[in-house]
């Protein structure tokens, strides 16, 4: 059996696409040792790496100017023809663009199924780049990025989504076929350790890539309308275009502290660290930072319609309405002076294990397709 995933939200700055196919990469690994896997992904030029069964391609793509790290294809030929060398039997897309149409191009000359995952909030993620600023083109440029979106998925076996509200939105839009497949957490590598790592001083976490889609400023804003009656740290991890005024916010105020882009056991260090996580990003789509945060043992603030904050415990997290400082600071205070125990964040995210929802994922995805070997269950 050979399996195909395909994105252009591949960083070597992380971003929790690249986590999910890294973590379903040492799943497959394990469960499923004699399954091929093509991971097809945008690079400063092509290449191709192997690793036993699993393959990564990298085609050539231009650099993003406005989101540093990423990358996009301008020809549609390199991924069809790293399509057409390996043959996959079943391709899942993780984006919509022109990836996403030269995989299209290959199904309708080889009949392969196609899925995809809604990885990121299109069309609204790209037009907050804009503020609240041009509400006619923003309104322009919604309409037509729902077009595109309708389009590139008009061919796709199944949508998978990770919530009901990003369901709900897409019905709204005319798209159809999608299902309901969260993502996961890695248990083991974020969990609360015995006793408390929690920072002494109260502390504030962001962490995501530095943009204003991911609601930075709102965090920001959240942090100095707290820090008016209480002395609150505010720790923020990730990479972005907003770098700069986050370096200078550093120099300015003792009480926040950049770390830039960490590795896997320093964000983890960073959640036990933390007494709340808090996400301004209108759009969440995926959330894995809510799940990682909760299975660290912190509890976590973001807006109502976002990833899956609508469907947590309202004793380990909290999701505001209104898109604002305010609400975000009176939600965070609640945590901050009444923590919850590191176990029932814990418990939140226990059904969200790799294991559990990747094992759901493919054998769905091969029963759709009528592969062999659907619900074949973790081997060893």
């Amino acid at each position: 059996m050979r399996l195909c995933d395909t994105t252009m939200f591949w960083s070597d700055s992380g971003g929790g696409v690249r986590r999910y196919l890294e973590a379903k990469r040492r799943w497959l690994l394990r469960t499923r040792p004699g399954l091929s896997h093509l991971l097809l992904i945008p690079a400063a030029g092509d290449c191709t790496s192997e690793e036993g069964p699993h393959t990564t391609i990298g085609v050539k793509a231009a650099r993003i100017f406005f989101s540093p790290g990423y990358r996009t294809p301008l020809r549609r030929s390199g991924v069809i023809g790293a399509l057409e060398r390996w043959e996959p039997d079943l391709i899942e897309c993780g984006s919509p663009f022109l990836m996403r149409r030269a995989v299209s191009e290959f199904r309708r000359r080889t009949g392969t199924p196609v899925f995809d995952y809604y990885h990121a909030c299109f069309p609204r993620n790209y037009t907050a780049v804009l503020g609240d600023r041009f509400g006619l083109l923003r309104k322009a440029l919604d309409a037509a990025g729902w077009r595109i979106l309708r389009k590139s998925y008009a061919d796709s076996s199944r949508i998978f989504l990770s919530s009901a509200a990003v369901a709900r939105e897409l019905a709204l839009h005319g798209i159809s076929r999608t299902e309901l497949a969260p993502l996961g957490v890695d248990l083991e590598l974020f969990r609360a350790k015995l006793g408390s790592d929690r920072h002494p001083v109260p502390t504030i976490l962001f962490a995501g890539r530095l943009t204003e889609e991911k609601g930075l400023s709102k965090v920001i804003e959240c942090h100095s309308l707290l820090s008016r009656s209480r002395h609150v740290r505010l720790l923020i991890i990730g990479d972005g275009v907003l770098r700069p005024a986050v370096e200078k916010l550093q120099s300015e105020n003792p009480d926040v502290r950049f770390r830039g882009f960490v590795g896997q056991e320093a964000l983890a260090a960073s959640y036990r660290e933390s007494w709340v996580l808090v996400s301004g990003a209108p759009a969440e789509t995926l959330g894995l930072c809510f799940l990682e945060s909760l299975a660290s043992g912190t509890p976590v603030v973001g807006l109502s319609g976002s990833g899956l904050m609508d469907e947590f415990p309202q004793g380990v997290a909290r999701a505001v309405t209104a898109h604002t400082g305010e609400a975000l600071a009176s939600a965070a205070s609640f945590f901050l002076d009444n923590p919850p125990d590191p176990s029932e964040c814990r418990t939140a995210a226990s059904g969200f294990g790799w294991d559990e929802r990747l094992e759901h994922l493919l054998s769905r995805e091969m029963e759709l397709a009528g592969l062999p070997g659907a619900g074949g269950g973790l081997a060893g």
